[in-house]
């Protein structure tokens, strides 16, 4: 007989689960925002403004658990670590190519798929009723932010010209 073991995190964990990870979140964001930067200021600046989305979740988590008294859980959690990404190992941090840049955005929107998920996951294993509306917002959130980078790593490759090289005539 199969038993299925429904985990239920403290509502202190869970800030803690959901705050660590939007942290991740904000500072791959951020990486990713500089590393479009030199090749395209407008994909830079809307990955930038996904980054800022993160900051205001965090600012909504804080908000919350300084609501029901916990917010010594999501304090001191902010850690600036350069994700895997930034690989001192690679030859170019900065998007140098279409094939370079399609990864990013691939890498970026599968990124945003699993997050989505985890906040699902969250959802699920939610004990806590004042979370609930806060979790299921991020949920929402992180739908769309799946999408608006879908839409994005679609439409980039339109910049490009048959030879890889960025269209400097291209209309932005």
């Amino acid at each position: 007989m199969h038993k299925t073991i429904e985990l239920s995190f403290l509502p202190q964990e869970q800030f803690e689960i959901a705050y660590s990870h939007e942290v991740l979140e904000l500072n791959r964001y951020r990486w990713l925002a500089l590393r479009f930067l030199p090749i395209d200021p407008q994909v830079s600046r809307l990955i930038g403004e996904i980054s800022m989305e993160c900051v205001g979740r965090l600012c909504k988590i804080e908000d919350l658990a300084r609501k029901m008294e916990l917010a010594a859980c999501v304090n001191g959690l902010k850690l600036c670590v350069p994700p895997a990404a930034f690989n001192h190992s690679k030859q170019h941090f900065f998007i140098v190519d279409e094939v370079m840049g399609r990864k990013a955005l691939e890498t970026a929107e599968e990124s945003a798929r699993e997050t989505h998920e985890f906040f699902v996951w969250m959802i699920k294993t939610n004990a806590t009723p004042e979370l609930h509306p806060l979790l299921l917002s991020f949920s929402h959130q992180k739908k769309n932010e799946y999408y608006v980078l879908q839409e994005c790593r679609k439409s980039w490759r339109k910049h490009f010209l048959h030879d890889g090289k960025y269209s400097s005539n291209y209309k932005k």
